[in-house]
């Protein structure tokens, strides 16, 4: 079976929903989740809301495209960028990829994605936390990870704390070098874990 051409129609509607995609991305950075409403994405997009409303729910589906970019960008990218060296070495690694991902999207965009109100961040099964999740299951298989902790849990108390450091950046008006700052932090909390 071949790969299917997409009609004229398909292809403007991906083009439109993608179109709404970017504008409420850029409006996202520049005003924030709550000040942004639909009304003003279609506007700067120049499309009707009856077209909004076609392809996404409402503006928290935006969201919800962004957490599954980034679980795409960890599973496609970050995995394989992260294959060799030490456990120790890929986990810090791996928070650095997290810490400079963040600092890429802004600091209001970031503002807004770090509340009490976010449930997707404690979603489970989420590639971003799966690939972690591997890296230390391999290195409890080659001995260099303490065993006695669940892969799974691992994992939450690593996010915990990294949460916790975008958090406090967030709180300090991005006044130092994220990435930095997380991966300092890193070298030291992941040392609990080696063997």
């Amino acid at each position: 079976m071949g790969e299917q051409k997409l009609t004229k129609r398909q292809i403007q509607a991906q083009n439109t929903q993608n179109k709404i995609y970017c504008t409420a991305i850029d409006l996202l950075e520049k005003k924030g989740f709550d000040n942004l409403t639909v009304e003003e994405i279609c506007q700067k997009a120049g499309v009707s809301i009856g077209s909004f409303y076609n392809y996404f729910k409402s503006k928290n589906d935006i969201l919800n495209i962004i957490y599954k970019v980034a679980d795409e960008y960890f599973n496609d990218v970050v995995a394989n960028e992260i294959k060799e060296g030490h456990s120790y070495e890929k986990i810090v690694r791996f928070f650095k990829f997290y810490a400079d991902y963040n600092a890429e999207r802004g600091l209001d965009f970031i503002k807004h994605l770090y509340n009490s109100q976010n449930k997707i961040f404690i979603t489970d099964g989420r590639n971003m936390q799966n690939v972690l999740q591997k890296i230390i299951e391999e290195g409890q298989e080659k001995r260099e990870i303490e065993a006695q902790i669940k892969p799974r849990e691992m994992v939450e108390y690593l996010f915990i704390a990294a949460r916790g450091l975008i958090y406090d950046w967030c709180l300090h008006d991005g006044n130092y070098d994220l990435s930095e700052f997380v991966v300092n932090y890193m070298k030291r909390l992941v040392k609990i874990f080696i063997i």
